[in-house]
């Protein structure tokens, strides 16, 4: 963090309110990791999304908690610290470079299938949750775990074929990423990644945040839901393209 330029630290904190914005108003987001991988290093920027999802889930739950799906949350953690043990394993293995290419497919292929499924129609097969859950769980603790905010997407799929209600969905992915971040956090100050330049990254980050989760809030109750999902689904692409070619 000491070696950012004025222009790159204005940049660190304009992506910290956006994006916290989208995480305020859906309960989930994405694009904050990749789009922070272009001035900090991953191995900076994971463990700092970390600690500011558990407070950003936190202020959402604060009002939402009541929305919980409780049942689904409860079926799927188990799945999901299974996913973190392999994670954070690859995650100290490997460079940032490497992290940042892997990232990159990531992003850029699910930023390329949500936008293609926001003109799909809603499908009619019904998916076997007994696969459905397990699967989506390891993933999201995996994915979290190396690339931070990336998990969300994986719990959004698991909730969007439970069919819940706009606010069902939002308190219980706020739910599932608190407690996806207690287990991220544990393993990280096992393994010793929560550095100096983490944690003074968290310090610069959480006034923005907290903007973020303000103005998500406030525009939450009137979000035209395909224009949002075409908007990040874009977003997702263009930050993703780079990372994979970097």
């Amino acid at each position: 963090m000491d070696a950012l330029t004025t222009p790159e630290l204005l940049y660190f904190c304009f992506i910290i309110v956006i994006s916290y914005a989208i995480r305020g108003s859906a309960g989930f987001g994405g694009i904050t990791v990749p789009l922070l991988a272009w001035v900090i290093s991953l191995k900076t920027v994971v463990p700092m999304v970390t600690l500011l999802g558990l407070v950003s889930s936190a202020a959402i739950l604060r009002t939402d908690y009541r929305h919980v799906a409780w049942r689904d949350l409860r079926r799927i953690l188990p799945w999901t610290a299974l996913g973190v043990a392999i994670g954070v394993y690859f995650f100290k293995i490997l460079d940032a470079n490497t992290l940042a290419r892997i990232l990159g497919g990531v992003v850029l292929g699910y930023g390329g299938y949500a936008l293609l499924a926001t003109w799909r129609p809603p499908g009619k097969v019904k998916l076997p949750m007994a696969a459905i859950m397990p699967t989506a769980g390891t993933l999201a603790g995996f994915v979290g775990t190396m690339f931070g905010s990336m998990a969300g997407m994986f719990f959004a799929i698991y909730l969007d074929i439970l069919r819940y209600s706009r606010d069902v969905f939002r308190a219980t992915v706020a739910a599932i990423l608190f407690g996806l971040g207690i287990l991220r956090g544990g393993a990280y100050v096992a393994t010793g990644e929560f550095t100096r330049d983490v944690l003074v990254a968290c310090a610069i980050a959480l006034p923005m945040m907290a903007l973020g989760i303000f103005i998500g809030d406030r525009v939450h109750a009137n979000l035209n839901d395909i224009a949002f999902k075409r908007l990040v689904a874009v977003i997702l692409i263009i930050s993703g393209l780079p990372l994979l070619i970097r």
